[in-house]
């Protein structure tokens, strides 16, 4: 104890003086906590495909559907879907000015008789199921249906004509004038329509020379004899005709989606649309709820045009140049009867 008192003071008289920290022995150091590790994305991830996916297949030709529910989404990157009374939830294409139902495509036989094949995505569902109607500021729409058919329309043959039009929904009807009948010569029946039909200042004549047909010709059935008469196309096309499977025939592409439910009134126009400019578009009239086919048509004389949901009071658009640089236009809506007496016969109720 004294040694350590006299060491002190002369560290002290030095003017040094060292303290020495005390060290423990269970002296414990924290290290920092690991930083969180970062999330990796799916090994197959893809923006573009988080986007756009690929659709269910649509069903098969020949199969009746248990809800209208099955067109809504693998039919909106092709057009719109809008509302009109009292048919509900229609559909209306992205297409050009002149185009008509059942004319991009055409006729194969098949199990089911004479089947339309479209040159549209689209067509598994639009000329297969359901019927065509035309309204004022829409244009051509669809009104779906269950029932597949190997096309809905009704036909007129003989004089070597073969002519049709889509079937419109129950109490609406199109005149001989209107331009959604479709007439072709007999013995280029099997061709691609769009370049053999008659030019429309034409199609009038032979329809009113063709007859109506009947019996199990009009009515769509399993039969394999729905449309014109086989035997007689073949003698006047040359050909040796035999049908195929539906299936085979109807072959619907995969429709890329949004994945999104379209509503009613959502406008979903597809680019694959092209100007069509062979006829002019019908100026139908109104009658009861729906829209009724217009009378004869004039010379002339162009319907107005409106986007769909415009109004009427828009411009008229100027008509399209056509192949003849002649073709009728659609006359508007008048009181008086039209001289080609409507003809649609309806083979089954949707």
């Amino acid at each position: 104890m004294r040694l350590r008192n006299l060491l002190v003071l002369s560290l002290a008289a030095t003017g040094c003086l060292y303290e020495r920290d005390v060290v423990r022995a269970d002296r414990s150091v924290e290290s920092p906590p690991p930083a969180p590790a970062a999330e990796a994305p799916p090994p197959s991830y893809d923006p573009q495909q988080a986007y756009q996916v690929e659709a269910p297949p649509p069903p098969s030709a020949g199969t009746e559907v248990a809800s209208e529910a099955v067109f809504y989404e693998r039919l909106s990157p092709y057009g719109y879907w809008t509302f009109v009374a009292p048919y509900g939830r229609v559909w209306v294409p992205s297409v050009g000015y002149g185009w008509r139902p059942y004319y991009y495509g055409q006729w194969v036989l098949t199990d089911w008789g004479w089947t339309f094949v479209s040159d549209d995505p689209w067509g598994w569902a639009a000329y297969h199921y359901g019927r065509w109607n035309f309204g004022v500021g829409l244009g051509w729409y669809w009104v779906p249906g269950r029932v597949w058919a190997p096309a809905w329309v009704s036909w007129r043959y003989g004089a070597g004509y073969v002519t049709w039009c889509p079937l419109a929904p129950p109490g609406v009807v199109f005149g001989y004038r209107h331009p959604a009948w479709v007439a072709v010569s007999e013995q280029h029946f099997t061709r691609p329509i769009a370049a053999v039909a008659m030019p429309a200042q034409r199609t009038y004549g032979a329809v009113t020379q063709a007859q109506p047909l009947t019996g199990p010709h009009a009515t769509v059935g399993r039969s394999g004899g729905f449309g014109p008469p086989v035997a007689s196309v073949a003698r006047a096309t040359g050909q040796q005709i035999r049908p195929i499977a539906a299936a085979q025939a109807v072959r619907p592409r995969p429709t890329i989606t949004t994945g999104a439910n379209p509503s009613p009134g959502a406008s979903m126009r597809s680019p694959r649309a092209r100007p069509r400019s062979d006829v002019a578009r019908p100026a139908p009239q109104r009658a009861g709820q729906g829209w009724r086919a217009s009378p004869p048509a004039q010379p002339g004389v162009v319907a107005p045009r409106s986007s769909p949901g415009g109004s009427m009071g828009s411009a008229p658009r100027a008509a399209p140049p056509g192949n003849s640089g002649s073709a009728p236009r659609a006359a508007p809506p008048s009181s008086g009867g039209s001289r080609g007496a409507p003809h649609a016969t309806s083979p089954r109720t949707q």
